[in-house]
């Protein structure tokens, strides 16, 4: 029994420290982004987003998502993806875009590594998950999922 309990103490150990990590992302994000729904910034940037954020079928409220999944990464995405209220098709289609294109500096500068240039890296993963979301958008308008 013993030669069983190293590895499944050794396994919570991982995941506990995997939540903690998760935890000290989401929650502040999360936060961040209540206080700011809370004073009205957050209105005021959906306002300035929203005409553009209407191509993909999104809030005005989603670029900010979308901007924390380039710069920052998926988990400060999502703590404030869960501070809005979104629909199936708005969050496929968030989900879609951020899978695409997150974490732009760091995974840019990974594919330097196979010869491609980094602003042309970031370019490629940029309109690509902007083409992404257009369509996908366009597909649930088409057949009746919004």
């Amino acid at each position: 029994m013993t030669a069983l309990a190293v590895p499944i103490k050794k396994g919570l150990q991982k995941s506990l420290n995997l939540l903690w990590l998760l935890v000290k992302i989401i929650i502040p994000v999360s936060c961040l982004v209540a206080l700011l729904n809370h004073f009205g910034i957050m209105e005021s940037i959906a306002g300035f987003f929203a005409p553009a954020m209407a191509l993909f079928g999104l809030p005005g409220e989603a670029t900010v998502a979308l901007l924390l999944s380039f710069f920052v990464n998926f988990y400060a995405a999502l703590g404030a993806i869960t501070t809005m209220s979104l629909d199936s098709q708005q969050i496929t289609v968030l989900a879609v875009m951020i899978g695409i294109c997150h974490e732009l500096p760091i995974e840019t500068a990974v594919s330097s590594y196979t010869g491609l240039r980094i602003p042309a890296a970031a370019t490629l993963r940029i309109f690509t998950a902007l083409g992404a979301g257009l369509l996908l958008n366009l597909i649930y308008t088409l057949v009746g999922g919004g």
